[in-house]
């Protein structure tokens, strides 16, 4: 009888630990299932704040200590232009905003992880115009933290490189 009662409590604990161990595992994925939302929200947003070409309005979704780098290749070795703060930020939109075309951005939200409650991580896809196929496809990655309800970008690094090496 004893050996039974050890045998039933020894599969009962197995069991216990089982269901643990898929409850975590299914944990990581609603936290992820959050943020995958959330990023989704501010990257069309962004986009379509791009496509308004209104530097102001893009700088505004980032912090005031905000940076954004810009990753590029010279020579085969990777180049880095850090903007820091916001007026910087604003300048660098305003360059890239100089010729105006019609244009449909879009973000391709890749992964998405809330690294603590109030700072999300995103990592992506930027097609700056949809409506052209031969459109710069451009990774990024950027840090947002939420203030109220905003999500603003802490970090942002974007990685313009040629796309047929």
């Amino acid at each position: 009888m004893r050996r039974r009662m050890l045998t039933f409590a020894s599969i009962s604990g197995l069991a216990l630990f089982a269901l643990a161990a898929v409850v975590a595992a299914q944990e990581p994925a609603a936290v992820n299932t959050e943020a995958m939302k959330i990023a989704q929200k501010v990257t069309e947003q962004g986009a379509a704040t791009f496509d308004t070409f209104d530097a102001k309005a893009m700088a505004a979704t980032y912090l005031t200590d905000a940076e954004l780098v810009v990753v590029t290749k010279e020579d085969g070795s990777l180049k880095y232009q850090r903007h820091a703060g916001r007026t910087a930020i604003e300048e660098q939109y305003a360059g890239v905003f100089k010729n105006p075309q019609t244009i449909k951005s879009k973000n391709l939200v890749e992964y998405a992880r809330l690294i603590a409650p109030d700072v999300l991580v995103i990592a992506g896809i930027f097609d700056m115009n949809t409506l052209t196929p031969d459109s710069p496809k451009i990774p990024f990655y950027q840090v947002r933290v939420r203030k109220g309800d905003a999500w603003m970008i802490s970090s942002m690094r974007i990685y313009v490189l040629p796309q047929n090496e």
